[in-house]
C-alpha cells in the first residue's frame, strides 16, 4: 500500500516545485545577505527593514513560480484556476436536464398505467362478447335441427352471429392495438401525450378569413416542426390529423371578431412515433391581464441563506407568482400545470446574489412585456436591500 502511494504521487509536478523554491530562497537569501553587509537603502527604509523587505519580496516570487510551475505541470490546477465558472454552469445545466428527465419519466408512468386500465377493460369485454358468442352457437345449432323454425329466423341468428364475430374481431383489433402502444410506453417511445399544447397563436380583432387562414396554416406548421424535432422525423413525415370539420369551425370562430382571440392546438390523445397524431383546436377569448412592468409579486428574503435555502426560497416566490396569474384568468399548460418560465441564466443569478447577502433584500417580480390570457408569463426579477 506505501509503495502504491510513493508511486501514484506526481513527482514530476513535485520535484519542479521543490527545486524551484529551494533556488528562489537560496537567491533571496544571498541577495539579503549582500544588501545587508552593504548597508543598501531602498525606498528611504533602513538597511534591515531593506533586507526583510528582500526577504518578503523572495517569498512573493516564490508563491507566483509555484502557482504558475504548477499550471505548466497539472491539468487539473489549470481547469481550477481558468474554467471552474464555466463547469460550474454545465453541472447545474446538467442538474436541469436531469430533473426534466425525472418529470417527463414520471409523466409516462401516469400515461402507462391509464394504458394498462384500458388494456384491462378491453379484455375483460372481449371475454364477455366471447362467451355470448359461444352461448348462442348451441342456440343456433338447436335452432337449425328444428323443423319448425322458421328462415327468418334462422336468417336473425345468422345475423346475430355474425355481429358478435365481427365485435369479436374488432375489440381482438383494438385490444392488439393497446398491448402495441403499451409496448411503444414501456419503451419510452412516445412522440406525443394527451391534453399537451403543441403551439399557440393570437389572433387579432376584426381579421379577416385570409388572416385567419394564415395565422392557422403557421400554428400547424409550428406544431409539425416543433413534433418533427422531438421525434427526429422530417416536418413531412409528421401528420396531424384535427376532426371533421373541426379547423373550418375554429377559424369561422375567429373571423370577423371584435375580441382578440388565441388559438391552441392540443393532443388529443397519446401518440407513438410513426402514428398520425390527432388534434383539437381550442379557441378562446384573449384579454391584456398584464402590463410591461406590472408588479406582480414582492418578498423580503432574510439574509445568511445557504444557496440551497435561496434557490428554494425563490422557487416558493415563482409558484406564489404561478398561483397568483392562474387566479387572474392566465390559461395554465393542462400537462405542467404552469403558465410560463424564467431565463435559467436570471434566476441563477439572482440565486447566488440573494446565497451572498448579508443584509435582508426584497425580490421584485414584474411583467417583461404585455402579458394576454394565453401566456406565456415571462417575467423579470429586480433584487435590492430591503427598506429599513
Amino acid at each position: 500500500m506505501q509503495l502504491q502511494i510513493w508511486s501514484d504521487m506526481n513527482w514530476r509536478l513535485i520535484l519542479p516545485l521543490i527545486v524551484v523554491s529551494g533556488v528562489l530562497a537560496y537567491l533571496g537569501d544571498v541577495l539579503g545577505m549582500r544588501i545587508g553587509k552593504k548597508r543598501v537603502s531602498l525606498f528611504g527604509l533602513r538597511p534591515r527593514a531593506t533586507s526583510r523587505f528582500i526577504t518578503a519580496v523572495t517569498g512573493i516570487f516564490i508563491s507566483i513560480a509555484i502557482l504558475i510551475t504548477m499550471t505548466i505541470f497539472s491539468e487539473n490546477v489549470r481547469t481550477a484556476l481558468f474554467s471552474m465558472k464555466f463547469i460550474q454552469g454545465q453541472l447545474q445545466s446538467l442538474t436541469r436536464e436531469l430533473q426534466q428527465s425525472r418529470d417527463e419519466s414520471q409523466l409516462m408512468g401516469i400515461n402507462l398505467l391509464d394504458s394498462e386500465r384500458r388494456l384491462k377493460e378491453q379484455e375483460e369485454k372481449l371475454t364477455r362478447v366471447q362467451s355470448e358468442l359461444a352461448t348462442a352457437q348451441p342456440l343456433l345449432d338447436e335452432v337449425r335441427s328444428s323443423l319448425a323454425v322458421t328462415q327468418k329466423e334462422r336468417d336473425q341468428l345468422e345475423d346475430e352471429k355474425l355481429s358478435l364475430a365481427a365485435s369479436v374481431e374488432e375489440l381482438r383489433k383494438e385490444a392488439e392495438e393497446l398491448r402495441k402502444g403499451l409496448i411503444q410506453i414501456r419503451s419510452g417511445r412516445i412522440a406525443v401525450f394527451a391534453k399537451e399544447i403543441l403551439g399557440q397563436t393570437s389572433i387579432e380583432p376584426m381579421s379577416g378569413p385570409e388572416e385567419v387562414e394564415q395565422a392557422f396554416r403557421e400554428l400547424k406548421s409550428r406544431a409539425e416542426y416543433a413534433i418533427a424535432a422531438r421525434t427526429e422525423l422530417s416536418p413531412s413525415e409528421v401528420s396531424l390529423a384535427p376532426g371533421e370539420g373541426a379547423e373550418s369551425e375554429s377559424m369561422a370562430s375567429c373571423t370577423g371578431q371584435e375580441n382578440r382571440k388565441f388559438v391552441r392546438i392540443v393532443a388529443e390523445a397519446n401518440a407513438v412515433f410513426g402514428e398520425e397524431i390527432r388534434v383539437v383546436y381550442e379557441v378562446n377569448d384573449s384579454f391584456l391581464v398584464y402590463t410591461k412592468g406590472e408588479v406582480l409579486c414582492v418578498q423580503t428574503v432574510e439574509p445568511g441563506a445557504a444557496r440551497d435555502n435561496a434557490e428554494s426560497e425563490l422557487h416558493l416566490i415563482l409558484r406564489m407568482v404561478n398561483r397568483k396569474a392562474v387566479q387572474d384568468s392566465i390559461k395554465p399548460d393542462p400537462v405542467t400545470g404552469k403558465v410560463g418560465a424564467l431565463d435559467a441564466v436570471e434566476f441563477f443569478d439572482a440565486v447566488d446574489l440573494l446565497g451572498r447577502a448579508e443584509t435582508p433584500m426584497t425580490v421584485e417580480v414584474t411583467a417583461a412585456e404585455d402579458i394576454y390570457t394565453e401566456g406565456p408569463v415571462r417575467v423579470a426579477l429586480a433584487i435590492r436591500p430591503a427598506e429599513g
